[in-house]
């Protein structure tokens, strides 16, 4: 292995079993050491084992390593490969690339599986043709911030329009996230993957050029994996944030997309924001001083006033 941070390759396989693998799962990680063991206990406890796990380090200075090595005899077949960093894009591409199974399965490296949720994308890419995006949860707990408790509950509202089971989606409705995502390689290879000159948004437009070409896209509610995200409100909205500049490099590429215009607050709504939009308001709400003076609904009403403000209204000003 090459060291002073060159450009990097290493290659670890458990023994394969001489039954053909029914699907390749990806998983990228940066920085994941105190991620990924909750993941890779829940692929052991999948009720579908007859997959490989191809694990992507994507120019990690933690011990992700170090983390993975146990796991590595105890799943059936297991690639990690590490590799310069290079974004989120570029290394589930490069995962993707270096799988053997024709149906490639993406989950982010802070996710917890159901345990059918591996048998579900498989169960999906032999009756469907096209992509499927699982459920991204996020649960409500006592031991969690109060933001980040307003965060699982925004999660559950967005989600909560679309029925049980599987729904098709169109431009309308569009909601792909790739924490939770299966795709065939014939269809990945059609749309030359995830788009690497993106640093988010890139599985949206993913799933947005994939109804360009006429390829179905679906949501599978009942395939559901759990979201472990320690998010803070400050953490949050530099996301938002971030996400917001990655829409408008997409508009950039791709000018020939209709876009939905944004409404402008004006008057005294802008007023509002722009008293919202204070550094000093947002360490309140990570401190949790809210919880302690406001009851929940009030509360959570405020978090969407400050989120909006300094995500969007403000995106600029000093967090």
């Amino acid at each position: 292995m090459e060291k002073n941070g060159r450009r990097n390759y290493i290659f670890l396989q458990h023994a394969y079993i001489a039954v053909a693998m029914k699907a390749s799962v990806i998983i990228p990680t940066y920085n994941g050491a105190r991620k990924l063991t909750v993941l890779l206990n829940s692929l052991l406890k999948q009720d579908e084992q007859n997959f490989e796990a191809i694990i992507v380090i994507d120019g990690s200075t933690d011990n992700t390593l170090e983390v993975i090595q146990p796991f590595i005899p105890r799943l059936q077949a297991c690639k990690v490969i590490n590799q310069a960093n290079g974004g989120r894009a570029r290394v589930r591409n490069k995962g993707a690339k270096e799988a053997s199974c024709d149906i490639l399965i993406f989950y982010d490296d802070d996710m917890e599986l159901m345990s059918d949720s591996v048998s579900r994308h498989i169960s999906f890419h032999n009756m469907h043709q096209g992509i499927a995006g699982g459920d991204q949860v996020e649960d409500t707990s006592d031991k969690k911030t109060d933001i980040q408790n307003y965060k699982a509950t925004l999660t559950k509202i967005w989600t909560h329009k679309y029925p049980d089971g599987i729904t098709r989606l169109d431009h309308s409705n569009l909601f792909f996230t790739a924490a939770n995502c299966s795709v065939r390689r014939s269809v990945f290879l059609k749309l030359n993957g995830f788009d690497e000159r993106l640093t988010d948004a890139e599985d949206f437009d993913f799933a947005y050029r994939a109804l360009e070409k006429g390829i179905p896209v679906f949501f599978d509610k009942g395939n559901r994996a759990f979201h472990h995200d320690p998010i803070t409100a400050k953490s949050y909205i530099k996301r938002l944030r971030q996400y917001g500049e990655a829409h408008k490099r997409l508009k950039d590429l791709h000018p020939e997309r209709k876009n939905v215009k944004q409404e402008t607050n004006k008057g005294l709504k802008k007023l509002v924001y722009n008293f919202m939009a204070s550094p000093y308001i947002v360490d309140l709400a990570d401190r949790d001083f809210f919880k302690k003076t406001l009851p929940k609904a009030v509360r959570f009403k405020l978090y969407n006033l400050i989120i909006q403000a300094m995500a969007i209204e403000f995106p600029t000003r000093r967090l």
